[in-house]
């Protein structure tokens, strides 16, 4: 069940199990911490663009990292929603740059106990990491990709080019709507993730449709996901009441 929580890196040499793994929208692989950015798992992307969309119209920060951080500067800087310092991907982690305020974050076996229940969190529970040097569009919708990619919870199995990654809200008709990140799978029958979501999400029996949120329309439940081309990664879908 541990193993369920993270996800192994797919560097070749590595193959490393990351808590908190890191998704290149370069190649769009899934890394571990110390393969997290593009020289360091040599991305096909550093051959293939100057990465134009991710630096020329971003500031770079150093790492804040105290005893000092040898590590190239990056288009995407995180901030320590703790120490609120801004740090690479080599340091992001609060162990990792010996945060001061550490003692404030609950220990990884509570995490991994609150998990293993199966309860997915909805987003406002999760701690916010703010992303500095996003003001490319492009780019700050890429950030908000991975950012999902790196917390949806789904069905084993299901490869990476397969998922759709979406906000599922939950429409009780009491205006006290929450929003959880999952992925399903694109083969399936938008009827089949309905009734994985129902479960999931231990929501009592009941007609439900799919409700698009950006158009406001509803889904056909018949169409397999992959058919449906006005649902996207990131998208909010809501399930409702008839």
């Amino acid at each position: 069940m541990v193993e369920l929580l993270g996800t192994h890196c797919e560097y070749p040499e590595c193959n490393t199990l990351d808590f908190l793994p890191i998704y290149c929208f370069h190649c769009e692989k899934t890394f571990c911490k110390r393969h997290g950015s593009a020289p360091d798992h040599s991305c096909i992307s550093l051959q293939q663009t100057n990465l134009e969309n991710s630096t020329s119209n971003s500031p770079f920060l150093p790492c804040a990292y105290s005893n000092g951080c040898k590590s190239q500067k990056s288009p995407i800087s995180f901030t320590c929603s703790l120490c609120l310092k801004n740090f690479c991907v080599e340091h992001r982690h609060v162990d990792d740059h010996e945060c001061p305020n550490r003692a404030q974050q609950q220990p990884m076996t509570h995490y991994a106990s609150q998990t293993n229940k199966s309860e997915p969190k909805a987003t406002s529970n999760y701690p916010t990491e703010k992303f500095v040097g996003t003001k490319n569009e492009a780019l700050a919708n890429k950030v908000a990709i991975m950012k999902l990619k790196q917390r949806a919870k789904g069905p084993v199995g299901v490869p990476m080019e397969n998922r759709l990654h979406v906000f599922v809200e939950i429409d009780e008709g009491d205006g006290n709507n929450k929003r959880y990140p999952f992925y399903l799978s694109k083969l399936w029958p938008l009827g089949k993730g309905l009734d994985y979501l129902t479960k999931e999400l231990k929501l009592l029996s009941a007609n439900r449709i799919i409700i698009l949120e950006r158009e406001q329309i509803q889904l056909d439940l018949s169409s397999t996901i992959s058919d449906l081309k006005q649902l996207h990664d990131a998208d909010v879908i809501i399930l409702r009441k008839t």
